[in-house]
């Protein structure tokens, strides 16, 4: 009986944590998109050296992996159609682009990039400023760290992070019409036939679909790599602790967000 109680007490105390981290994650969107929406008055201007820093670090240096990533996942989507479909179903590829890299890989495996890169970065700049005492400073100075840190972060993922998945599937898009020329010939269809079967399997959900995949998993990954880095109170060596939990945290929120945008969309 003792050991049923300790369990219970246990998963109570396990969801009770949950859901007050969830909490926690959510006022932090909640508020830094007030900010951005209604700013206060006297703080009409968002610190913008450090927007566009987020952004150049989360977004421009990400490309040419993002593009490498793109490319390789088309060639293994093209091989796979073209193998066992003996040649004979070239159509196919413009439709499995759709369905299975606009609609599920393209967002999920660039927002796992961003955590990956940018997350971490995060987690551990902002751990590192909290043990050293400057988040202190800059509060004994009069600056906001929620505005001054925390809100170009979260603008800068979900933009960047919006950006990125578009140069996805771009460079998935041109990679699949490429090999396919280069696997059939003349056989293949040209770009325009391409673009056809492209755009005749896009549903008007579907740019829907990628903003809800691609803002919200931004913003999912910046507050809680924030969150995080601003958790970390003890000492330097609690700092890969808070970038280890901010990754592995923002991974599984990622994942489990785009699981449910998926379940909404095809039970609608």
């Amino acid at each position: 009986m003792r050991l049923i109680l300790a369990a219970v007490d246990g998963l109570g105390a396990r969801t009770v944590g949950l859901g007050s981290y969830l909490c926690e994650v959510a006022a932090i969107i909640a508020s830094g998109v007030r900010h951005l929406a209604w700013p206060t008055r006297g703080q009409r201007h968002l610190p913008l050296d450090v927007l566009a820093r987020q952004i150049y670090f989360t977004g421009v240096q990400a490309v040419p992996f993002t593009m490498l990533l793109a490319a390789l996942t088309a060639v293994a989507l093209v091989v796979q159609v073209q193998v066992q479909s003996a040649g004979i179903a070239s159509g196919l590829v413009g439709s499995l682009i759709v369905t299975l890299l606009v609609r599920e890989l393209g967002p999920l495996l660039t927002a796992l990039v961003v955590v990956a890169r940018s997350g971490t970065a995060v987690a551990t700049e902002l751990a590192n400023m909290r043990v050293a005492g400057e988040i202190d400073a800059l509060e004994a100075a009069g600056i906001d760290p929620f505005r001054y840190l925390l809100v170009p972060r979260l603008a800068g993922f979900a933009a960047a992070l919006v950006c990125l998945t578009m140069v996805y599937l771009g460079a998935a898009v041109v990679t699949g019409f490429a090999l396919s020329r280069l696997w059939l010939g003349e056989a293949a269809p040209g770009w325009s036939a391409y673009a056809e079967t492209l755009a005749a399997n896009l549903s008007p959900l579907d740019p829907l679909i990628l903003l809800a995949k691609t803002v919200v998993p931004g913003l999912l990954i910046a507050a809680i790599a924030c969150r995080e880095g601003l958790a970390c109170r003890s000492s330097v060596t609690a700092v890969p602790r808070a970038a280890t939990a901010g990754v592995v945290r923002a991974l599984a929120a990622v994942v489990v967000w785009d699981v449910l945008v998926t379940v909404a969309v095809f039970a609608a």
